[in-house]
């Protein structure tokens, strides 16, 4: 690097010398107006334009120094300058012009005489106050000449306190040169801006697109916006000698400013990112300096007069600071940061030295060194440009790592493809082989399932059936048991209609006057009474046979009108006398609370009688093993409920039984899940119910425990 920098220097100092022998001008042509030696003082006197005025007493100030609108000097928005100036022999008798550029207007005098009124066509009504003008002017002699100006300039509002305004720039040149001289100022201005804003906007597009294609880097877009605000910036600072009024002036300047310090914040920000450094109280110290200072300028005015560099001087001082963290970091990508300052400080070192090469030629060998004007801005573009430019060519040296990266990994790629492909076919082979011999086991093992299925099908039929038969052989139990009852009642009172029938014919073999017809009316009545209840008893018997016969015989799965609350009531004292049929000490308290009036439902009767003599029976034995451990003083009860909500009608089997567990809750409605012992029950009686109600009849079956409590099971059917 450092051969490098001494061959840039020994070749900038090669090119001076050839150039600076070849291209001479003669410099006694031209009058430099000296920028210090003006003098000023506030306020408007016409005497002072009389040459023969004394000024010794004003104070120096140059003629294009800025106008800060809260200096107390310009309340009167008007002062003098006046300048003593010499014509070199060289420019007498020449036509020259005195060329003008003012923001405002003015009154020129040569040697108390007036020379021209500079006032722009709209600066009395709010029009632009902005002015270029070329005066003639021609010297005659070579004595002291007294060049005064009178300088005014309208007040309008402004939306930054901090604005400011350059008032007048006076020069002398040759007329053949004034139009020239004037495109060539504008040129160089136009093209060092242009070039900037070129420069920030494509890295601001480039930052933007890599953000776009990888935002796992917000670097990308912390460095894009920050290029973008210093593309704003420069176009605002190039506009501020356009605009041709203080309200427009102060919000360029507004822009302008916003837009620098942004720019220089997420420049600041950007490095940080780039670096991986945690932001800590300076980085936080630093932007809240540059805030209030950009508030200020807003709200108040310049910060510190002539020490408004310091906030964004803290910004390069943070930025230095963090990339020499970084140079100290083994990362190599770290380190660009504090490279970039080093080629910025070369270039700046070199600006240096082109300055004093350029004064040496001024002085010793009178060359017109312009050209290294060329030389200078691209020093200078070096300066400003090498941290941003090279933290963008940093990330894209990473995109091309990572590019070159992911071309060796797609080879990589490639080669095992291959090498997966071969074994692939290979594979192919050995699964072709295998699925041949897989095909004839399945199709072997399809058979033995087939066959497993059918038996299994079988066997849940033979339980399903075995269920059912369970279910009828305790329900005759109990029928057996009910109908036993009105038999005895039909024996009793035969027996009791043959004694009166004897009865009867004894007293009709009487002679007539020994009969009683009393008696025999008496007796007939008696007789017609067992014949009636004879007749009752049998009726009841064969009502009680025909329900055995419908819960016995397959169901048509008719659904019929069905009065709810006798046919719950009826297979509540069947299964009762079931259960006693079977245990001759059971007995339980039956409570039955019924709803009047409660509708006919469309249903199967044979069914949901199936389901009530499964609840009933689990019910019955829940109180019957709560009893072989209970207290003596416990009461087996079971309460039945019909009711009515809304379009449904409701049953509820209450006991007070050992309840039901959790852990078992979930399960009493799978099929053949059973609690009881083995040979006692086959699972099914529930899950049977279940199926009946919820799929057969469109209703719910739901449980509600209390392990040591209660059970309660809920019938829902809907009334349609």
């Amino acid at each position: 690097m450092n051969r490098l920098l001494l061959g840039i220097i020994f070749a900038t100092l090669i090119a001076n010398t050839a150039i600076g022998q070849i291209i001479r001008i003669s410099s006694e042509s031209s009058l430099e107006l000296g920028k210090s030696s003006w003098r000023f003082m506030p306020g408007d006197n016409k005497r002072w334009a009389d040459s023969a005025f004394n000024d010794s007493a004003w104070k120096r100030q140059s003629i294009e120094t800025s106008i800060d609108l809260n200096d107390p000097v310009w309340q009167q928005n008007q002062g003098w300058f006046r300048q003593s100036l010499r014509p070199r022999t060289g420019i007498l008798k020449k036509d020259l012009r005195l060329v003008v550029k003012q923001f405002g207007a003015s009154e020129i005098y040569l040697d108390g005489r007036l020379l021209a009124v500079l006032k722009p066509p709209r600066f009395d009504s709010g029009g632009s106050q902005r002015l270029i003008r070329f005066i003639p002017i021609q010297f005659t002699d070579t004595n002291q000449h007294i060049l005064a100006v009178h300088y005014r300039f309208r007040r309008d509002p402004v939306v930054q306190a901090s604005t400011d305004i350059s008032p007048l720039s006076l020069h002398l040149q040759h007329a053949d040169d004034v139009g020239s001289s004037l495109i060539d100022e504008t040129e160089w201005s136009g093209v060092l801006i242009g070039c900037f804003m070129g420069v920030c906007g494509i890295l601001a597009l480039l930052h933007f697109l890599f953000y776009r294609a990888n935002r796992s880097q917000p670097i990308n877009r912390t460095l894009a916006w920050g290029m973008l605000f210093f593309t704003l910036g420069a176009a605002m600072f190039e506009l501020i000698d356009f605009v041709g009024t203080l309200t427009y002036v102060s919000l360029t300047d507004l822009l302008n400013d916003v837009s620098l310090h942004m720019g220089f914040i997420l420049l600041l920000t950007g490095v940080y990112q780039y670096v991986h450094l945690r932001r800590g109280w300076i980085y936080y110290g630093v932007i809240a300096t540059v805030l209030i200072d950009q508030l200020y300028r807003i709200s108040i005015g310049s910060l510190l007069n002539d020490f408004g560099w310091i906030p964004v001087g803290l910004v390069i001082l943070d930025y230095i600071r963090v990339s020499w963290l970084g140079r100290k970091r083994k990362d190599l990508d770290a380190r660009l940061p504090w490279n970039s300052l080093k080629v910025a400080v070369y270039c700046f070192v070199l600006i240096i030295a082109c300055g004093i090469i350029v004064g040496i030629s001024e002085s010793i060998m009178k060359g017109n060194v312009e050209y290294m004007l060329v030389i200078l801005i691209l020093l200078l573009a070096g300066v400003i440009f090498s941290i941003p430019v090279g933290l963008s060519l940093s990330l894209v040296s990473d995109y091309t790592r990572t590019y070159k990266a992911l071309g060796d990994n797609l080879r990589e790629v490639e080669q095992l493809s291959a090498q997966t492909l071969a074994q692939e076919q290979e594979k192919q082979y050995i699964l072709a082989r295998q699925n041949e011999v897989l095909e004839e086991q399945v199709k072997k093992r399809t058979v033995e399932l087939h066959q497993s299925l059918d038996e299994l099908k079988s066997t849940q039929a033979q339980l399903v059936q075995r269920e059912k038969l369970a279910s009828l052989g305790e329900l005759t139990a109990g029928i057996a048991h009910e109908i036993q009852n009105p038999l005895n009642f039909v024996n009793n009172f035969a027996e009791v209609s043959v004694e009166l029938v004897e009865e009867i014919n004894d007293e009709r073999v009487k002679p007539v006057g020994e009969r009683d017809e009393e008696l025999e009316a008496e007796l007939l009545s008696d007789l017609s009474q067992n014949v009636q209840k004879i007749s009752d008893h049998g009726k009841r018997a064969a009502s009680i046979v025909r329900g055995m016969l419908q819960h016995s015989r397959n169901s048509s799965g008719q659904k019929q009108p069905t009065d709810l609350n006798t046919l719950v009531d009826e297979y509540l004292r069947l299964a009762y006398q079931g259960m006693r049929a079977k245990d001759k000490s059971f007995n339980a308290h039956l409570i039955s609370n019924f709803m009047p009036d409660l509708p006919s439902i469309d249903i199967v009767p044979e069914e949901i009688g199936r389901v009530l003599v499964n609840l009933f029976n689990n019910a019955f034995y829940a109180v019957q093993q709560k009893s072989l451990s209970a207290s003596p003083g416990f009461a087996p009860t079971i309460s039945v409920e019909t009711g009515r909500e809304n379009n449904q009608l409701i049953i509820r089997v209450r006991d007070n039984g050992s309840g039901i567990p959790d852990d078992v809750r979930s399960k009493v409605f799978q099929p053949f899940f059973t609690t009881k012992p083995s040979g006692e029950g086959t699972g099914l009686g529930l899950s049977l119910s279940y199926d009946i109600v919820v799929k057969g009849h469109g209703g719910l079956l739901s449980v509600e425990t209390e392990a040591g409590e209660f059970t309660e099971f809920t019938i829902k059917l809907p009334v349609k």
